[in-house]
């Protein structure tokens, strides 16, 4: 099935509605991931390194929106994943809702030490993300880290998770049941 121009059209829309958190937030951090030469640095992948390519070369590659990673992997990869989520809605105030921000960092073992300052390369690359984001405003009110828990994904791969969360509003421009036959 192929979409026309106008479906396409309201697809990319999502990108930049007010009510489309999720959508809207990921092109957000998207933007702010790539343009961190740091965090690029901290992935280490050599053969993106080798081609000389541009940050946004990373994304789908070691930059994902999303937390899952291929079990097959013939290269040592190191990633960035994030996800957001709405988490409640304000016990006393319907119109607030608690949005989290998670990221997780994943290194492989035999990458983990970044060779300039002798740190496991997960820890330096929380660091830059809490850097970043901590206090941060760019999704209209206060982000404050709430989480940061190490871990061990498998043998491969060490692990920390950030959860950032900050209180918005909840769906104030929201359609009421917006179901369309033909669409």
């Amino acid at each position: 099935m192929e979409l026309n121009q106008d479906q396409i059209a309201e697809l990319r829309a999502y990108r930049n509605k007010p009510d489309e958190d999720d959508v809207r937030y990921k092109e957000i951090i998207k933007k702010m991931l790539i343009s961190n030469d740091k965090i690029i640095y901290l992935l280490h992948n050599e053969d993106l390194e080798a081609q000389d390519v541009d940050n946004d070369e990373y994304l789908n590659v070691n930059i994902l929106p999303y937390y899952m990673i291929n079990p097959t992997q013939t290269s040592v990869q190191n990633y960035l994943c994030f996800e957001t989520s709405f988490h409640e809605v304000s016990r006393y105030n319907s119109v607030i809702k608690n949005q989290q921000v998670i990221f997780y960092v994943l290194c492989h073992h035999s990458d983990i030490i970044e060779k300039y300052t002798n740190t496991a390369r997960h820890d330096l690359m929380t660091a830059v993300l809490i850097d970043m984001f901590q206090g941060s405003n760019i999704f209209g009110t206060q982000l404050k880290l709430m989480s940061d828990v190490p871990s061990v994904v498998d043998t491969n791969y060490a692990c920390r998770t950030l959860i950032f969360e900050q209180q918005t509003t909840n769906s104030l421009y929201g359609k009421q049941g917006g179901l369309r036959i033909g669409n």
